[in-house]
């Protein structure tokens, strides 16, 4: 109890000291940044957003409306976007499977931005199985993995996010009778592995499904997804006997751009603190956000997103 009241004292003279106003305190000056951010997909007119960064307590940026913004496609002009309101150009070409895309961006009285970009193909997905009980959630539950087989090419730097939906249902009956015993049943969806063990996923040193081909050696690789449920339900008897499964499983697997790969996983580190960060007590290791813009800020990516057909399972055990 007197070490529960210490804890707490501490808590309370921490926080306190946070609320303190800083007096004679001169905001220091901030000089604009001129930012491109721009994320290209398949079939889809290039756009771009072009704004102006500015000081810490500035709630949006302010958008650039003057500004010239000149798309190339593998080298060679294309054209002019031009602003719609806000900040925003958008252009009438195409973005299109390999091929790579830059933008140039001139704006009076700054440095000349630039940026490039490739167009990636959209990942094909060969095959998505089950394997039962391959790990255990925070409370000892059992959980699936989920095993999706796709193809890739060692020879060429390719970069993929995933994300799976998946929902389960689990019936019981009486093996002599088939009486119906109960029901379990679970979903959830899922942009990150619990327990990784994945080769690909560790390699990346996270368990978000955000990664690599960098060490496939193969046209083909089986990623393996340990599964976890946001939303369990259950009858007062659901185990024993035959169990019958049925339910869904909804792969999305999106090529990405080295450049969006890049941001993402900057995007994560800031998300996912180390062990020096902490929330409680304002404590952040300092996270510099990725960016390919020359002369300027943010990033100019591509993403080609892919949704492949549910997958019904229907087995009896």
């Amino acid at each position: 109890m007197k070490n529960s009241f210490i804890l707490f004292l501490f808590a309370a003279l921490v926080l306190s000291g946070c609320r303190k106003q800083v007096s004679d305190y001169e905001r220091p000056d901030f000089d604009p940044q001129p930012t491109l951010n721009a994320v290209l997909q398949e079939d889809q007119p290039v756009w771009a957003q072009v704004s102006f960064a500015r000081c810490l307590d500035s709630v949006h940026p302010a958008p650039c409306t003057n500004a010239e913004v000149l798309l190339y496609v593998d080298g060679q002009f294309a054209e002019q976007l031009l602003h719609e309101g806000d900040g925003l150009y958008v252009g009438e070409t195409a973005a299109e499977a390999l091929h790579d895309y830059a933008c140039k961006v001139i704006i009076p009285g700054f440095d000349t931005l630039f940026a490039q970009t490739e167009m990636p193909e959209k990942p094909v997905v060969t095959g998505v199985e089950i394997m039962d009980n391959a790990t255990v959630d925070d409370e000892g539950r059992p959980c699936p993995a989920i095993l999706v087989t796709f193809r890739t090419d060692p020879n060429q730097n390719l970069y993929y996010k995933s994300n799976i939906y998946a929902s389960f249902r689990n019936d019981f009956y009486d093996a002599e009778t088939h009486a119906h015993l109960g029901f379990f049943t679970a979903q959830g969806n899922m942009s990150s592995s619990i327990n990784t063990d994945d080769p690909v996923l560790l390699n990346e040193g996270s368990s978000a499904l955000l990664f690599s081909n960098e060490i496939i050696n193969d046209t083909t690789y089986t990623l393996k997804v340990n599964a976890y449920f946001s939303a369990l339900s259950w009858s007062s008897q659901h185990y024993g006997g035959i169990k019958e499964t049925t339910g869904e499983v909804v792969v999305r697997m999106h090529g990405l751009s080295e450049s969006a790969y890049h941001y993402m996983k900057s995007q994560n580190a800031f998300e996912e603190p180390d062990a020096y960060s902490n929330l409680f007590l304002g404590v952040i290791s300092p996270i510099s956000l990725y960016s390919n813009v020359e002369n300027g800020r943010g990033v100019f990516a591509a993403i080609a997103p892919m949704t492949c057909d549910t997958i019904f399972i229907n087995q009896v055990n």
